[in-house]
């Protein structure tokens, strides 16, 4: 069940799924295009991007507004970089990739899109890319499948400290996978409730399209 409060104008429900506005008709990454309403919408495929998974599983909290400015960190291939820039029409998204191949393809959206920005660079050195930034963005969004991926999270919020929102893809079997997920869950909320500042708003469950994959939702409180 897709949460109504969700959609927009950006966002649409047709037919029990997701597809967002896009700015021309074409497909990114093989997802069916759609005319509605006098525009062109993508289809937002949960098996392809987290983000959509957590919307199809309930996630209704997501602070990206028309307007706003996202660090995408672990951008990949540009998937879900894609459908955050059609949600996005008058703000920026700044995705991070360390990979040359995804990052050639992080180009080529940029070249189709006016307000994709990529940085190719490791999103452990945030202060290497911090100048890209006019101002501190008001969203982070981090997916990246590593060990130290909520230490990668601590040194960027760190770095922009006037974020506002935090989107936290967490891969729990790239931490420890001689345990169960929730079990890492358990240890990854622990310590980010240590931070005095940080507030998690919602957990999403996605491992039925993202196996041991959860979505954690912050709000900075400082």
């Amino acid at each position: 069940m897709i949460p109504k409060k969700f959609l927009n104008d950006n966002i649409k429900s047709i037919k029990g799924r997701i597809y967002t506005r896009s700015p021309n008709s074409k497909s990114v990454y093989g997802e069916k295009i759609m005319r509605f309403n006098g525009g062109s919408y993508r289809m937002w495929d949960p098996k392809r991007s987290k983000l959509s998974a957590a919307i199809y599983n309930g996630f209704s909290g997501t602070p990206i507004l028309e307007d706003s400015t996202v660090l995408y960190l672990g951008a990949s291939f540009g998937t879900t970089v894609s459908h955050i820039s059609d949600i996005i029409p008058d703000g920026q998204i700044f995705p991070v990739e360390f990979s040359p191949e995804p990052f050639s393809g992080l180009l080529k959206l940029a070249e189709e899109r006016s307000n994709i920005y990529p940085i190719l660079e490791n999103a452990r050195n945030p202060e290497r890319y911090s100048f890209f930034l006019e101002r501190d963005p008001e969203i982070i969004y981090q997916d990246i499948s590593q060990r130290d991926q909520l230490g990668i999270l601590f040194n960027n919020l760190d770095e922009f400290p006037q974020w506002q929102y935090t989107i936290f893809v967490l891969k729990a079997t790239s931490i420890d996978s001689s345990i169960k997920s929730q079990e890492v869950l358990d240890q990854i909320l622990l310590k980010i409730k240590g931070r005095k500042t940080i507030t998690v708003i919602s957990v999403t469950d996605i491992s039925n399209f993202h196996r041991g994959h959860y979505l954690i939702l912050m709000e900075n409180r400082s």
